[in-house]
């Protein structure tokens, strides 16, 4: 499957989940123009009663997004960031915004 998508981690009120991706209860995935697609729940989340397996197995979050290019968080670790890019092509986007669509809008106008 081609990786085109961005996906947003969401938080329970709609916003943007303040923790790490990988453990958002909810991910947003965006066309590459901006137009939403799909809610998708996070069976890993932090609100899935779930022990936060993708802490030791990343690859549980990439498969769970597997049409996805780029992810964009609040928050994200270093060596995820690192082990997104390099090994499977995934941009990692940090952001500062507080609603997914100003975060879709910041990183579509070059402002990530």
């Amino acid at each position: 499957m081609k990786r085109t998508l961005i996906a947003v981690a969401v938080a329970p009120d709609g916003t943007l989940w303040r923790g790490h991706f990988g453990i958002a209860p909810e991910f947003h995935l965006y066309a590459p123009d901006g137009t939403p697609v799909e809610k998708r729940s996070n069976p890993y989340g932090a609100t899935a009663g779930e022990k936060h397996q993708h802490h030791d197995d990343p690859q549980l979050i990439i498969n769970l997004l597997p049409e996805c290019r780029v992810f964009i968080a609040r928050r994200m670790g270093d060596h995820s960031k690192h082990n997104l890019a390099e090994k499977f092509g995934i941009v990692p986007v940090i952001t500062t915004e507080d609603t997914p669509k100003a975060a879709i809008e910041h990183f579509l106008h070059g402002q990530s």
